[in-house]
């Protein structure tokens, strides 16, 4: 009777938890379960869309994040999600959450728009409105291991973002990055670069 009630009330405290980390937007434990699995370079494992259980991950849509840093499970996220952008067998210049199993509104991107290139990091990240423009580029991805393909992008947008400061701000982008941050805010939105080309024969093997 005695491990009975206090298994009901583990389950209890577990649910509270659960939904007290949605409504706050911090990790949940099965989020926590997989930021402990940095492994010894630093870094995460990428999510590949082939893999059936990744595709699930990557094709879902990801929830907001309360960009507090004081909160050390945060930084370790943040950090591992950089250095695993940085991987020198598979570099990126960007990077989303849901691409290391967190269905999280986390990005970082290579500022190409600005001197030296700095990557950023951008919590809850939306876009505001897109330029009529539009022009094609060659994108690839971590997740679709070995293809690129041609994408139409705004040539310019408007995003709106929190910084880890819990700052709001709203951007102007334009040129290369903007197409940076639309393929990784898709990303947010269970969207791949894939999905936006309609003929795959026009997809590219690089290897």
């Amino acid at each position: 009777m005695k491990n009975h009630i206090i298994n009901k009330l583990s389950l209890y405290l577990f649910i509270l938890f659960f939904l007290s980390s949605c409504a706050t937007g911090r990790f949940t434990p099965s989020e926590l379960q997989i930021i402990q699995n940095i492994n010894k370079e630093g870094r995460l494992r990428v999510l590949l869309v082939e893999n059936t259980q990744d595709s699930i991950v990557l094709y879902k849509k990801s929830k907001s994040i309360n960009a507090d840093s004081e909160n050390t499970e945060l930084q370790n996220f943040v950090q591992a999600l950089f250095k695993t952008v940085q991987d020198p067998n598979k570099p990126g210049i960007g990077i989303a959450a849901p691409q290391v199993g967190i269905n999280r509104s986390v990005i970082w991107v290579q500022r190409f728009d600005k001197e030296g290139a700095p990557f950023e990091v951008y919590f809850n990240i939306k876009i505001k409105n897109y330029s009529g423009e539009k022009k094609d580029g060659m994108e690839g991805c971590l997740s679709v291991d070995n293809y690129r393909g041609t994408v139409a992008r705004a040539s310019e947008i408007t995003i709106e973002y929190d910084t880890f400061t819990q700052q709001n701000k709203v951007e102007i982008i334009k040129g290369f990055t903007a197409v940076i941050f639309q393929h990784e805010i898709d990303h947010l939105n269970g969207i791949l670069y894939t999905d936006r080309i309609q003929d795959k024969s026009l997809l590219v093997r690089t290897q």
